[in-house]
């Protein structure tokens, strides 16, 4: 809780003067309109004598001053609506901003291990929660606690024996209803877990939409959205029910308070004491206040609904292993692009360490294949060099600087990463190769043209201007890679990443992927992943991994002439997926 009150508070200092106007149009509105019951309390009593012109005069002063009463309410609501749009929806604008701030800044594995549609949920609720909890602090908890205070008062003043029971009678209805509405939060704290959760299987079945409809996957997965959403249900029905009981205690006390008072007005009516405008009084304060004191209740559990909402996502803001730079961290430039490993140590959470004393040095300019099987360590090195992981032991140097020299932004945009399945926007062609720089036309032709791309571009509807579809969907998987392709032309940066980039492309896109690739290494450092070997075959040197470990290094022919593991792979892929 102590984060969602810290960054919720953050919001209203930075908004403090708006805060500050709500209070008041809040305050003057609510004196005011308790005010006036005392003016209604002159008037009744006054209609219940004989005419006389003294008595005219007093319910027209009486009159005029329920006028100017009402005028100074209407006012303060102005006031109110002035300050309350940019304290709320300010406030959500800068909580929607502060959430993907603190998402952006996580790790790579935190992103790998959660569910997108449960961040984005969670993000959500965490800033629209705040509308909610602040609505109750204002129009509840501030509101009534103003509202109480000047009602006490006026009991005070009329009858102080109801008033000390009245002051009783508040004290046990907040106390219930706020101390009920702490027990039930776990309740409905297991509401927002099973909702994120629905969100997590919506979000992992929609963007998996391709392989669920090949594969005939509609009722398997409607399966798990069924299970997901019956156990929200089951969670919700409780909380539901726990509301109810509330709501029921809630009104015994309000039904119980207002008989008091009725009681005692006859009490005072018997002793001949009484006063119909004292009862006017009285009996129209308590209305409005039972009123208020309900909707407290009601929305209570709101508020408490609100927090539970928010909750979830304060576990990402306490998470502390974030993406940062150390303070000798600068924007250094590469000059020439060579890489070396320096007995590096490393092992993902919870399992065995994948490098021991990892060693490896790739001069500026050098095109280095990484093959072995899967685990073998070929992807996790490139992690390490984005710094997506962190080694425990050792180095990466860059030229000769350590990485974590380098500010990530300066490090990550010196590196291309060219992936098996490249990631693509839902935007534009334009926007998915420039990335948001500013590129004019003839050079975004020019990128296209090396990137083999040019010639399917012009062919779409809008050409550079066509949508691609959620993460490219739109696109075949050559097109996506070229334009991937094109993308890392226009970055030139000195060192480039190859990760399998053709091993799921038919032999001709491939062909025509491999040329693009080519011309796009020209000059720069380059480690190429790959399962299927014919992807290799002009690299300068060829580095087998196992476990973790280089075993074998070499050219292609200096690799078969020793007929170690490498002569094995190629033995097994030759006939599968090559010709002599």
């Amino acid at each position: 809780m102590a984060i969602i009150f810290r960054e919720y508070g953050r919001v209203g200092w930075q908004k403090k003067w708006y805060f500050l106007l709500c209070l008041f149009g809040l305050t003057s509105g609510t004196v005011l309109d308790f005010y006036v019951p005392v003016l209604y309390k002159n008037i009744a009593n006054g209609l219940a004598e004989n005419y006389s012109d003294a008595t005219l005069a007093m319910l027209l002063d009486n009159l005029s001053m329920v006028a100017i009463c009402y005028s100074g309410v209407w006012l303060s609501w102005r006031f109110l609506e002035i300050g309350i749009i940019p304290v709320e929806g300010g406030g959500i604008n800068l909580l929607e901003k502060r959430c993907f701030d603190v998402l952006k800044k996580q790790r790579y594995l935190f992103f790998e291990n959660s569910f997108s549609g449960s961040l984005i949920k969670q993000a959500n609720r965490f800033s629209r929660s705040f509308e909610i909890i602040l609505d109750w602090v204002f129009f509840q908890l501030y509101m009534n606690m103003l509202a109480i205070v000047m009602a006490f008062v006026i009991f005070y003043q009329q009858q102080p024996r109801f008033a000390l029971y009245f002051l009783g009678w508040v004290a046990i209805y907040l106390s219930w209803n706020i101390g009920f509405s702490v027990w039930k939060l776990k309740f409905d704290e297991a509401v927002a877990k099973a909702d994120s959760t629905v969100g997590g299987v919506y979000s992992d079945a929609i963007s998996n939409i391709f392989i669920v409809k090949s594969f005939v996957l509609e009722e398997q997965e409607q399966q798990r959205v069924n299970q997901a959403s019956d156990q929200v249900y089951r969670r919700k029905k409780i909380a539901w029910i726990l509301m109810f009981i509330s709501f029921a205690v809630q009104g015994l006390m309000i039904f119980g308070i207002e008989l008091l008072l009725v009681y005692l007005m006859i009490d005072k009516w018997r002793s001949g004491a009484f006063q119909v405008g004292e009862f006017v009084l009285f009996q129209a304060i308590m209305v409005m206040l039972i009123q208020r004191l309900w909707e407290f209740g009601r929305n209570l559990r709101n508020f408490f609904t609100a927090l539970a909402d928010a909750k979830e996502m304060t576990e990402v803001f306490r998470n502390d292993e974030l993406e940062i730079d150390l303070p000798e961290a600068e924007d250094r430039q590469m000059t020439q692009g060579m890489i070396r490993f320096c007995n590096v140590d490393f092992a993902y959470g919870g399992q065995e360490p994948l490098f021991q004393g990892f060693s490896l040095q790739i001069d500026a300019g050098e095109h280095v294949a990484l093959v072995g099987q899967s685990g073998s360590g070929k992807t996790s090195l490139t992690k390490l060099m984005f710094r997506f992981v962190e080694l425990q032991a050792g180095a990466i140097l860059f030229d000769g600087i350590d990485s974590r020299d380098f500010t990530l932004a300066s490090l990550r945009k010196q590196i291309s990463l060219i992936p098996q399945q490249p990631e693509l926007f839902h935007r534009s062609v334009r926007d998915n190769i420039t990335l948001g720089g500013d590129v004019s036309e003839a050079e975004l032709q020019a990128v296209a043209a090396k990137a083999q791309s040019l010639e399917f571009i012009e062919k779409l509807p809008q050409r550079f201007d066509t949508q691609v579809g959620e993460r490219g969907v739109k696109l075949s998987g050559g097109e996506k890679q070229r334009i991937a392709i094109a993308r890392a032309f226009l970055e030139d940066a000195p060192i480039v990443v190859l990760d399998e980039a053709t091993s799921a492309l038919d032999s001709l896109t491939e062909q025509q992927i491999q040329t693009a690739i080519f011309e796009l290494l020209k000059n720069k450092t380059a480690i190429v992943i790959a399962h299927r070997l014919s992807t290799i075959l002009r690299m300068d040197r060829i580095i087998v991994l196992e476990q973790g470990r280089i075993i074998e290094q070499g050219s292609h022919q200096q690799l078969l002439a020793q007929q170690g593991r490498y002569y094995q792979m190629w033995q097994h892929q030759k006939g599968d997926f090559l010709g002599e």
